[in-house]
């Protein structure tokens, strides 16, 4: 007993300090650039469960009564910018209006997941869960990836579905993918004000449709031009099989390289994405909104790129850990409303529905 009673504290001590120094490479690596520091592209994935055990340690070192805390309070400290980055702050919040008087706008942004199909079939129910969630949110602008609408007999048109029940007079789609000539896949952009240009910039293919291209529309609110850049950038694209790997969190060694390998490929191309998206923004002689699903964590290489000099409508007026993404874990939040300073955000919110995988997310700005 005594042997254990002095080789545990060193055993933890050790314990301590890998996560210590786990927490600051999940914290700071993601600065790098992917495509030449590639461990980079993963490592912002752990900071919140680093973070979480590392403040763990300090309770446990303050109630053994040890010194040791020191250790994981410098980690915490050192990576103070991540968790910002990471937590909104804002317990109470008003839900996001539009107020005329104020020029006060809503945009909503919502990775609808092919609207409810799935092998070629319409799911009636999902659909009409999306589409009470709008309407009940009744956004001014409607921003929407992995978009499907149908043209032939029998299937939904929901580009006039969605102009006519949901009320907007303008929209942009890109039809990045067209099969059978009535099927049709890419982004959307609705809106009740008017649209003086929109255009569709590739930025890659994906088999999906949307995630090939980034939609720039130009939007005249109260008199002033805003420039909307939505997009859906690179997924990891994994299959039935990858999920089920990643949430057993086991697997043959052939089967995780094969898939760390897919993961790898697929960070070198979002990260170019985000080097393209944050050259829009700088070439934009508007104000900026940038809204969408960049499939990636608020501590990536890709948030950091794209998100300089713009405000996080969540990290403004939202709480928590803000989750967008409804499966894998918890504290996966990958959609974002981005707006450039001077647009003030007012109000920020998330429709957590069962059923979506992706959460719409809404917040009222104004000009």
């Amino acid at each position: 007993m005594p042997f254990v009673a002095k080789l545990l504290p060193r055993f933890l001590f050790l314990c301590n300090l890998l996560v210590t120094i786990s927490l600051l490479l999940s914290a700071w690596l993601p600065y790098l650039d992917p495509r030449q520091y590639w461990p980079s592209g993963f490592a912002g994935l752990f900071f919140l469960i680093s973070w979480t055990i590392n403040f763990l340690f300090i309770i446990l070192w303050l109630i053994w009564k040890r010194h040791y805390y020191w250790i994981s309070l410098l980690g915490v400290a050192l990576s103070g910018n991540a968790l910002y980055n990471s937590v909104g702050m804002h317990i109470s919040s008003e839900p996001p209006i539009s107020d005329p008087e104020k020029k006060q706008f809503t945009v909503m942004t919502f990775n609808t997941s092919n609207m409810g199909l799935k092998d070629y079939r319409e799911d009636t129910s999902l659909q009409l869960s999306i589409y009470t969630t709008l309407q009940h949110a009744s956004p001014d602008i409607l921003c929407l990836q992995e978009f499907y609408t149908n043209e032939g007999p029998g299937f939904s048109n929901h580009i006039d579905s969605m102009k006519r029940v949901l009320q907007y007079p303008y929209h942009f789609f890109t039809s990045d993918k067209t099969h059978w000539n009535y099927w049709h896949y890419g982004i959307v952009l609705f809106s009740r004000y008017s649209i003086v240009r929109a255009s569709r910039i590739p930025c890659g293919y994906s088999t999906a449709g949307s995630g090939s291209s980034i939609l720039q529309a130009d939007v005249v609110l109260y008199g002033d031009t805003v420039r909307f850049i939505t997009a859906q950038l690179q997924s990891y694209m994994f299959r039935d099989d990858d999920y089920k790997l990643l949430e057993a969190g086991e697997g043959s060694f052939s089967a995780l390289r094969t898939l760390a390998s897919k993961m790898k490929h697929t960070i070198y191309k979002r990260a170019g994405q985000s080097r393209q998206l944050a050259g829009l923004i700088l070439a934009s002689p508007y104000k900026v909104i940038v809204c969408g699903d960049l499939n990636d964590t608020p501590v990536s290489y890709t948030y950091y790129t794209v998100s300089a000099n713009l405000q996080d409508a969540f990290l403004h007026k939202g709480y928590g850990v803000g989750r967008t993404l409804s499966f894998l874990a918890p504290t996966l939040r990958i959609d974002y409303i981005l707006a450039q300073p001077p647009l003030k955000v007012h109000a920020y919110t998330t429709y957590a529905r069962k059923g979506f995988q992706h959460f719409p997310v809404m917040a009222s700005l104004s000009l």
